[in-house]
């Protein structure tokens, strides 16, 4: 009897998790699929046609080792998320559309949390964000894309970097990240035209 019951209840467990498995891959994240040939199209991509598809500005970092990063707009699907998160998950999880740009976030990174305190962002990685070797250039590009895209949103002025949770002072030792960093002009690129907060 204990034998049945035991097989009978690792099949229930069995097909409560596989239908657990199907659900998270039918409701994650979606965004730009980017044409990597360089056309610069960009393809959506929805797995849930409930997801609400919003043009997001991001910065890029230049190929050339040029030290100014550069506007980008990607169409995302956020769904439910808040604007902070949604818009550090665009820059982190999607290529840029131009062959001259390129993500510099160490492979596997992951957004786990944006929080808004008065004119603060507090962004939370994954222990990704801060492999070391990435060298002075990457980082200092790499964490300015993160602070010149979350200014962009009205209200934000500042951002401070989590990993795991915990606040980091810096990565490689490039950069002092023990306080709130603020946007530098001087950093982005100057495009015809300006960009509007989002």
């Amino acid at each position: 009897m204990f034998k049945k019951l035991t097989v009978l209840l690792m099949l229930v467990l069995t097909v409560v998790l596989a239908g657990c498995a199907q659900t998270e891959h039918k409701t994650g994240t979606t965004g730009s699929v980017t044409d990597v040939t360089g056309s610069g199209t960009s393809i959506v991509e929805k797995l849930d046609p409930n997801l609400k598809q919003v043009e997001l500005t991001v910065y890029r970092v230049p190929k050339n080792g040029d030290t100014h990063l550069v506007p980008e707009k990607v169409k995302y699907a956020i769904g439910s998320k808040k604007m902070p998160e949604a818009v550090m998950d665009a820059l982190v999880n999607t290529a840029p559309a131009s062959k001259q740009l390129m993500n510099v976030f160490p492979a596997g990174t992951k957004v786990l949390g944006v929080t808004v305190g008065g004119d603060t962002a507090t962004v939370d990685f994954n222990e990704n964000f801060a492999m070391r070797g990435q060298g002075s250039y990457n980082e200092m590009m790499m964490v300015n894309a993160v602070v010149c895209t979350l200014t962009e949103i009205k209200g934000i002025k500042k951002v401070k970097l989590f990993v795991n949770g915990k606040s980091i002072d810096t990565i490689s030792g490039h950069m002092d990240l023990g306080d709130p960093l603020e946007r530098l002009p001087g950093m982005i690129r100057k495009q015809a035209g300006s960009t509007e907060k989002q």
